[in-house]
């Protein structure tokens, strides 16, 4: 939906300590859980009204149904994690800190992209 593009990385950078590749990786799974979950899911719900610049991600947080909803799942990801050996969590931290050096070369790939349209005038 359009107007869940309403927010950017910049407005998650203050829940990322700043950490643009974060914010980045955040709002990915906002739109993620905004488009793929069950119609009548509360991360549903609450993923929209934060992408789409009706409340923070800290104020949604405060929701009992999001807040609910947060906790059990993040209650299921603590067990699947500590459920995996030393060598799977490895595995799995590994692929985050790819995923996030990812972003970061996507960010600076725009960066590089925008600095050269603003010299030539011109936009690709």
């Amino acid at each position: 939906m359009p107007d869940e593009l309403r927010i950017g990385d910049a407005d998650l950078m203050d829940i990322t300590g700043g950490d643009q590749a974060r914010a980045r990786s955040l709002r990915k799974a906002l739109q993620t859980l905004a488009h793929d979950r069950a119609p009548d899911d509360p991360l549903r719900e609450m993923a929209r009204e934060v992408l789409n610049g009706r409340t923070g991600l800290r104020e949604a947080a405060r929701v009992p149904a999001y807040a609910e909803a947060l906790g059990d799942r993040v209650a299921r990801g603590f067990r699947e994690y500590n459920s995996l050996s030393p060598e799977e969590r490895g595995n799995q931290e590994a692929a985050a800190r790819a995923y996030l050096a990812e972003q970061q070369e996507e960010i600076e790939a725009e960066r590089l992209s925008d600095r050269h349209e603003h010299r030539t005038g011109s936009s690709l």
